[in-house]
């Protein structure tokens, strides 16, 4: 399947928990997944092969990438005045990946690589140099459909966020710049499935456009 339902959501932070949910990656995800069937309880599952993929662009703005159409009503009936309006929109993405098609990207990364400690164990370490991260994005592509033709590091910095009593931290980069098809198959898989760690706190959305 190559339909993919791209949300534009606009919340409304005059409301206290609204503006909580918007400064916690863990929070918004968990708010977000009221508008799916059967997975608003914490720690209940998305539907059958669901990947919800999100980007927050702006204080109030998400951008949400689901595979299964979203219910935005059911969201608001939960958290009565949390979104101030929202845009669905269907996309089949078979058309634009042919080999060697040029296509806008914007991609919000969490960058990381995995390093030996002292005691021989694996663990995830960030990628901070602009010059290490756009290596990072070029391993990806290899692996995931496409050659990295341009690219700018729009930002990059660490985000923290709670679940429970723990905190979690994330090094993130935006990535924008023009990428051409390697492989179709396996570029449509990265999209769906997000790219990098961290998919369910705003990281991984691989957004494309026309070239």
């Amino acid at each position: 399947m190559t339909l993919l339902h791209l949300s534009r959501l606009t919340f409304d932070d005059r409301d206290r928990r609204t503006a909580r949910d918007l400064a916690s990656p863990y929070a918004l995800h968990q708010t977000l997944r009221w508008a799916f069937a059967g997975a608003g309880v914490e720690g209940a599952p998305l539907p059958d092969g669901e990947r919800v993929l999100w980007r927050q662009e702006d204080r109030t703005t998400l951008l949400v990438q689901s595979l299964t159409p979203p219910d935005w009503e059911a969201l608001n009936a939960r958290h009565p005045g949390s979104l101030r309006g929202w845009e669905v929109k269907t996309v089949d993405l078979a058309p634009a990946l042919t080999p060697g098609r040029p296509l806008r990207f914007r991609l919000r990364a969490n960058v990381t690589v995995r390093k030996l400690d002292e005691k021989g164990r694996s663990r995830r370490h960030a990628v901070r140099g602009p010059h290490e991260q756009l290596e990072w994005l070029s391993r990806q592509g290899e692996r995931c459909g496409f050659a990295v033709l341009a690219a700018d590091i729009v930002h990059s910095g660490t985000v923290k966020t709670r679940k429970g009593s723990a905190t979690i931290t994330l090094h993130t980069v935006t990535f924008e710049g023009i990428l051409r098809v390697t492989d179709p198959a396996a570029l449509l898989e990265a999209v769906r499935g997000g790219l990098g760690h961290a998919k369910a706190l705003g990281c991984g959305l691989l957004s494309l456009g026309p070239g």
